[in-house]
């Protein structure tokens, strides 16, 4: 009973912190460098472990991107209500560029190429912003599948991007292809910045969906280097509750100073 009880709270079994010599056991990693991703103490001034990623212009490219990030194993599975805990931190060292960097995403394991995640967290020049992508269509199989062009996106900026400063995500999430089915909300450091109920939010095999975190790039970096700071990825069932998963992530102990990228 108490082992069922802390499942439904935050998932021990997926995710969460690992030492460094266990990570690849919890963790796939994408990177064209495994140095590339490190464990580091967060510059926050909390004393936690976290992870730095780095990417820079002239790595080779995975799947297609550049990219420095890393999803849990064991996820793909889960089905029903599902929360994530995603946090990033941006070094006072991040310079804005036009050139859009993924910081925080949950896709299909194997995303088709073109289509937009259903949910990613993306920093445009001085913004942060909420990318949602979602379609009816199957992904294959049949002469009206899913594409690029006939899926569904929405933006929301969610304000200007500060640097030294913890960006706390927590997502509860009912994955669905369906009118009527689906749910999503997604806080920001305890701010609610999106809620839908009863509504498309995905693509047909979406229990297929995973969080990611760290950086990847749809086009060029623009610069010679990007660093991002991220905690391990939390997972939750049912029962989870926003302070339940918020008490997991590095936002509960940070207080560092912050300054806006311009």
């Amino acid at each position: 009973m108490a082992s069922a009880s802390a499942w439904s709270q935050i998932d021990p079994s997926v995710g969460g912190a690992v030492p460094q010599a266990d990570f690849s056991k919890r963790y796939a990693l994408y990177s064209a460098w495994s140095g590339n991703l490190t464990y580091a103490t967060d510059p926050s001034g909390s004393g936690r472990t976290v992870l730095r990623s780095r990417v820079r212009s002239t790595d080779a490219k995975v799947g297609g991107l550049l990219r420095t990030d890393f999803l849990p194993l064991g996820e793909a599975g889960k089905t029903g209500p599902r929360w994530y805990g995603l946090s990033v931190y941006f070094p006072t060292t991040w310079v804005a560029h036009p050139n859009p960097a993924v910081v925080a995403q949950v896709d299909q394991v194997v995303p088709v190429a073109g289509l937009p995640a259903p949910l990613s967290i993306v920093v445009r020049g001085t913004s942060i912003e909420l990318n949602l992508g979602f379609n009816h269509r199957p992904l294959s199989g049949t002469t009206d599948v899913a594409t690029p062009a006939n899926s569904a996106i929405k933006a929301v900026k969610l304000g200007t991007l500060q640097t030294g400063k913890w960006y706390c995500f927590a997502v509860r999430s009912e994955w669905s292809p369906t009118l009527g089915s689906g749910a999503l909300t997604i806080y920001q450091n305890r701010d609610k910045v999106f809620d839908a109920q009863r509504d498309i939010n995905s693509y047909p095999g979406s229990a297929g969906n995973v969080p990611r975190v760290g950086l990847s790039f749809p086009g060029l970096l623009g610069v010679a280097e990007r660093v991002l700071y991220t905690d391990f990825i939390r997972l939750g069932g049912p029962d989870t509750t926003l302070e339940k998963l918020l008490a997991e992530t590095p936002c509960k102990t940070t207080s560092a100073t912050t300054a806006l990228v311009k």
